[in-house]
């Protein structure tokens, strides 16, 4: 099947320098690579534009629109098989999209997605979040909607049918609900790699989490809860008591505690001012 990985950057430097070097070494090399930037001034764009100068699309940052740009780019291809793959997102191996690819053309998957590993320079808590994300154990019925758009490949099929929806973020989630819904097969690729991860501010991880709570009422129907969200969050602070402790890293504790608290008055408030605006 032809093949078509669509990476999108905004000032991915230095990860995008790795990303396309492990990139140009997989043992798969039947694809295209199309390119999306937003407005990096970092110099992203410029080695972008070496790799792939006839397939690069540019767009002002402020008209960024998630789910609209990757419906773009997909209809700019005629590839039977899309792979998305975040600029500072890196391969783990030469065998990373010839594993993410396998289930789908052996029809066993009709989409996929890799775990991601945390950078070394990963805080803690940010560490442990990801081995919990992507810990098989963990992903159950109650959040059978988990995917990730960081480094996922789909059968073009699949999105002539469903399309990512173009309004607030998390449109992967979004996406992923709505083709299990019409019966599609999703499969976590435990052995297709990549690294990726963000140490964002605490005011970046507010805004980042905000926009969940805003997009988790749209999608789940969600509304804000007070108390469930309180019982939450010190279930999950005991948890990260616990295993901070474990690991003997107490000088996390302080951005640990904040860390978590953050989230989850993120949430809520995202899912109180949710249900003040139209859908």
């Amino acid at each position: 099947m032809s093949c078509a990985i669509i990476m999108r950057s905004k000032n991915e430097m230095p990860y995008v320098v790795t990303a396309l070097e492990r990139l140009a070494q997989q043992t798969y090399q039947n694809f295209t690579l199309y390119a999306v930037d937003s407005g990096s001034t970092d110099g992203t764009l410029e080695v972008v534009r070496k790799v792939c100068p006839d397939r690069l699309t540019q767009i002002p940052p402020g008209s960024y629109i998630p789910g609209k740009v990757l419906n773009d780019m997909i209809a700019r291809t005629t590839a039977e098989v899309i792979v998305f793959l975040n600029a500072d997102a890196i391969a783990l191996n030469e065998f990373w999209l010839e594993r993410l690819l396998r289930p789908i053309l052996e029809g066993t998957a009709d989409a996929t997605m890799s775990k991601q590993w945390a950078r070394p320079d990963a805080y803690f808590m940010v560490g442990y979040d990801y081995r919990r994300a992507y810990d098989p154990r963990n992903i159950k019925q109650e959040n059978e909607d988990f995917f990730s758009a960081v480094a996922c490949a789909f059968k073009r099929s699949l999105w002539d049918r469903i399309k990512f929806p173009e309004s607030g973020y998390a449109e992967d989630l979004a996406w992923a609900k709505d083709c299990r819904q019409a019966g599609a097969r999703f499969q976590l690729v435990l052995d297709s790699e990549i690294e990726h991860s963000h140490n964002y501010t605490i005011k970046e991880l507010y805004r980042k989490k905000y926009r969940h709570g805003l997009t988790y009422n749209r999608i789940y129907d969600r509304l804000p809860n007070g108390f469930a969200q309180t019982i939450s969050c010190l279930r999950e602070l005991v948890r990260d008591g616990l295993y901070t402790c474990s690991r003997l890293k107490l000088w996390t504790i302080p951005y640990n505690l904040t860390y978590r608290i953050v989230i989850h008055l993120a949430i809520h408030n995202g899912l109180k001012d949710a249900v003040k605006k139209p859908k």
